[in-house]
């Protein structure tokens, strides 16, 4: 090995100071002799080189099937017979220009292997088929059939010994459906005693839960699997798995925060909105064993199946530029032409967003200031008898009205959640999918003086312990409203007893609950008439009855802390009328001033703020900004810091330029104006030490 491929103990780290990451996919076929013929190694660094990529994504194995190195266990795609070593030049001349390499390889997916090794099949159909055997595109391997195993095993052993890599990433670390193949049979039946593997999804069954937990284990098995074989052929490189079903999707994929944690760090691709992007973004650094965290985006408009539709610079721009706020590695994901080709204009694009990014880099640190958490439970992506909304689709929600009403806020999960103490306020939107640990660290945040909020009746030992309740049923209508008692008129706002507050969705009635628990709000019904649904009260709409004795919304003491409860999960609904009701339930114990940021800025900033060793960070940026870069109007931010701490600041500046604000202390915060915002600010606080 030559002294240009040898590592340093500091080098290997490589991902501790890589933003700029790029993988280009090369799920190609080979049945066309023009497939992958025309591909270059020279070329496609110099395109990285030109979009000033700094850590590059390589394809080894793709979910074709096919590996692009000559291999003994797998099969080489056959445009790459008689140069087989055309992707380790690639790797070499990465190496060569000082851009880090992470190998790609497929796990699960992978359609040429299921065709040689039938017996390898994920099984989900009813007639013992697999999806590509229906007609699907994608061929999937069982993750418990030991043969596939141990093919992944050998095709990891040869990629070590034939490059040189600072990384391997594993693509689809999930469950593509329920696999009812003869080896998760036998391990269903002897890890649980059940002979038989549920075909329906039914959360009420207890055999379908049971199967539903061992599909979380076992996925989190077989990354702990894969990265522990990656670590005995490849000790100094570092292991991803894919983690973007840890938001994407729901239950049926099963992937757990276990799968995280065989992670050096947490990334994914998810093709979403801006506000998902946001929480997934706070949800992967509070996750992540090492920062920074990774987010991927296409390159492509809007997803990868538009294939020569490249997203404009400004979009790439804001996407790269929110990652950038929350101190993440962007990663874009490009996609090769059939014959090995790329466009060199997208690398232009890209080069041409990067430069404007680069100088913000160095200011990568600090730890995010956050009041208020969103508890995001990824087990919990389910509802029973199909009720509208999971705990991801609540959480999302949730968090753009915090973001829009310029609250401090993160992302708290099952993973941690023993380290909710350091928030003011705890929100958990359609609780769900908790083990023991986890209740015991929610009931301890508020015995110690928490506050927690949550919705739902996902966790009946939770609602037990904290606010004493049982359940009678649900309603028999979909269509329900909320009225608050008396006392609480101001809470729902402009509804009130005779025009309550509508909740979509079946809503739980109480048969008890603690009696020392205020009543907030109570269940109201529409009209009807139980033994004959064609009589109803009015033909459109379904206006409500008046209200019943059943408590919709309930608050209480616990140890020393406070528990709010509402049973229907609102927080799903995006119209102003339920952000504010979420605005109202965090004032009751999170005043304004009593914030540790506070800015008027409009709903559309978000503001991403730190402490850092040398004072304070604060990052805007216009989610909403379109490609006309209309300037946000002035508004104003205020950070809180004693008298004595504002006595020591040295000044306040934009970054990285370093131009002067004015700024000035009052009522405990230290404020400054962002006079027109155009897309993006970073702001810094100098404080002497």
């Amino acid at each position: 090995m030559s002294e240009m491929m040898r590592k340093t103990d500091k080098d290997r780290r490589w991902y501790s100071t890589s933003y700029r990451r790029n993988l280009v996919d090369m799920h190609l076929e080979d049945w066309d002799p023009a497939f992958m013929s025309r591909f270059d190694p020279v070329s496609y660094c110099e395109n990285l080189k030109k979009a000033h990529i700094k850590s590059a994504m390589i394809y080894f194995h793709s979910h074709v099937g096919y590996s692009y190195y000559p291999t003994k266990v797998g099969k080489m795609h056959s445009a790459l017979i008689g140069r087989e070593d055309a992707m380790r030049q690639l790797v070499d001349l990465c190496h060569e220009a000082g851009i880090d390499v992470v190998g790609y390889y497929s796990l699960i997916h992978t359609t040429l292997e299921e065709e040689r090794h039938p017996e390898w099949r994920l099984v989900n159909g009813g007639d013992g088929t697999s999806p590509h055997q229906r007609g699907g595109r994608y061929g999937f391997c069982c993750p418990n059939n030991p043969e596939y195993r141990q093919y992944v095993r050998e095709q990891i052993k040869e990629i070590s010994e034939y490059f040189t890599v600072d990384g391997m990433f594993y693509d689809m670390t999930f469950w593509p459906g329920i696999c009812r193949c003869p080896h998760c049979q036998m391990r269903f039946l002897k890890e649980t005693g059940n002979s038989w593997i549920p075909a329906v999804e039914n959360w009420n069954d207890p055999v379908f839960v049971a199967l539903q937990k061992k599909r979380e284990e076992w996925i989190g098995e077989f990354a702990e699997y894969v990265t522990a074989v990656s670590k005995e052929f490849m000790p100094h490189a570092s292991v991803e798995h894919n983690y973007a079903y840890g938001v994407a999707g729901d239950w049926n994929q099963a992937s757990s925060e276990r799968v995280s944690q065989a992670c050096d760090y947490v990334g994914g691709d998810l093709h979403t909105d801006i506000y998902t992007q946001s929480f997934t973004e706070k949800y992967y650094r509070s996750v992540t064993r090492n920062q920074p965290f990774e987010y991927m985006i296409s390159r492509c408009d809007e997803n990868l199946g538009c294939h020569t539709i490249t997203k404009s610079e400004m979009r790439l721009k804001k996407e790269v530029l929110l990652t950038s706020a929350h101190h993440g590695a962007s990663f874009v994901i490009d996609a090769m032409d059939p014959v090995g080709t790329m466009d060199s204009r997208v690398y232009e694009r890209i080069g041409k967003v990067f430069e404007q990014t680069i100088p913000y880099e160095p200011y990568f640190e600090g730890a995010p200031i956050e009041d208020v958490a969103v508890y995001y439970s990824p087990t919990g992506r389910y509802r029973r008898n199909g009720r509208q909304g999971h705990t991801r689709s609540c959480s999302v929600n949730l968090m753009r009205t915090m973001i829009q009403n310029n609250v401090p806020v993160g992302v708290i999960s099952n993973l941690n959640s023993g380290r909710m103490s350091g928030y003011k306020m705890v929100f958990a939107p359609a609780l769900a999918g908790l083990d023991d640990q986890c209740r015991h660290n929610i009931c301890e945040y508020v015995k110690d003086g928490g506050v927690l909020y949550f919705s739902g009746t996902e966790e009946p030992a939770l609602l037990k312990e904290l606010l004493g309740i049982s359940l009678d049923g649900y309603t028999p209508t979909s269509h329900n409203y909320i009225s608050p008692t008396e006392g609480w008129e101001a809470l729902l706002g402009e509804f009130n007893g005779q025009y309550p507050l509508p909740m979509e969705g079946e809503i739980p009635l109480l048969k008890q609950w603690r009696c020392d628990a205020e009543v907030l709000a109570q269940v109201c019904m529409p009209y009807r008439d139980e033994k004959d649904p064609k009589r109803f009260s009015s033909i459109h709409s379904n206006p409500p009855a008046p209200p019943t004795s059943y408590p919709a919304m309930l608050r209480a003491d616990y140890g020393k802390g406070k528990v709010v409860w509402c049973a229907a999960s609102f927080e799903n609904d995006t119209r102003t009328c339920y952000r504010d009701l979420t605005d109202r339930i965090l004032r009751m114990y999170l005043s304004v001033p009593e914030q540790s940021v506070i800015s008027n800025a409009p709903h559309q900033v978000e503001l991403c703020c730190y402490k850092t060793d040398g004072g304070y960070q604060i990052n805007a940026l216009d989610l909403l900004c379109t490609e006309e870069l209309f300037p946000m109007p002035s508004f104003e931010v205020g950070v809180r810091m004693s008298a004595e701490e504002a006595a020591k600041v040295e000044g306040v500046s934009v970054l990285p330029n370093g131009s002067p604000m004015e700024y000035r202390y009052e009522d405990g915060f230290l404020k400054f104006c962002i006079p027109s915002l155009i897309m993006y600010q970073m702001i810094g606080i100098k404080i002497k030490k």
